[in-house]
């Protein structure tokens, strides 16, 4: 598994959460119902629907990039999972077709 492979995902999720925090779409969130974070947390973000679910979407590709699965055992299924979050942007100028599953 690259660290490129890595980086491409975490700056995928870093560009959605910032797109769904930008303070100037937060104002049609006065009339929404709160959606809570995957812990059960009111979120800190907009409140709408779309917005919330994007950011326990990215919230959950973090996890899964971070966690170790348990050791060198399991290093084959996490590099597929990894490549497996990448491939929805590949079609981003900067994906690179060895990451493929």
């Amino acid at each position: 598994m690259t660290a490129d492979l890595v980086a491409f995902v975490q700056a995928r999720c870093d560009a959605a959460q910032a797109e769904q925090e930008d303070p100037f779409r937060a104002w049609h969130a006065r009339d929404c119902e709160a959606i809570p974070d995957l812990e059960g947390n009111e979120p800190a973000a907009c409140t709408c629907g779309v917005p919330a679910r994007v950011l326990r979407e990215v919230e959950v590709k973090r996890r899964m990039i971070d966690d170790t699965w348990g050791g060198p055992d399991h290093e084959d299924m996490w590099s597929h999972h990894v490549r497996l979050l990448a491939l929805p942007y590949a079609d981003h100028p900067d994906f690179q077709e060895a990451w493929r599953p």
